[in-house]
């Protein structure tokens, strides 16, 4: 999850709104989401329009049922197929194969852990 996602996730009424989208099998409408989360329609566009924004949710256009002057189709959204994700704090691998190289140098088994690389870069040439 991107940080914009988690920090439009951090205000309670657009996480339920989301909560709710997600929790739907269908695409939901604005006023869907409106009158079962006893919003008015503009702030419930508002905060699916956030969410769209924020890459959380997708929006599309639902087709027009009816006929001539049916209107405007009506735009509905649903989860995202994006997936996000964060790490806190960030992961710093860099600093991880330091420490490790540092702890294999000390304990005096170099020959073990470039026999152990040796093998896996074989495996891995045997993979491709």
């Amino acid at each position: 999850m991107s940080m914009e996602a988690i920090g439009a996730l951090r205000e309670p009424v657009r996480r339920a709104v989301y909560e709710y989208v997600v929790g739907r099998a269908e695409p939901v409408s604005r006023n869907e989401v409106a009158e079962a989360l006893g919003l008015g329609r503009t702030l419930a566009a508002f905060h699916l329009d956030k969410l769209a924004g924020a890459g959380l949710l997708e929006a599309a256009n639902a087709p027009r049922t009816g006929g001539p002057g049916a209107g405007r189709p009506a735009k509905v959204y649903r989860r995202s197929a994006v997936e996000h994700a964060v790490t806190l704090p960030p992961r710093d691998y860099r600093l991880l194969a330091e420490v490790l190289a540092g702890a294999v140098e000390r304990a005096g088994v170099e020959p073990a852990a470039y026999a152990v690389a040796r093998e896996v870069g074989t495996r891995l040439a045997g993979e491709r």
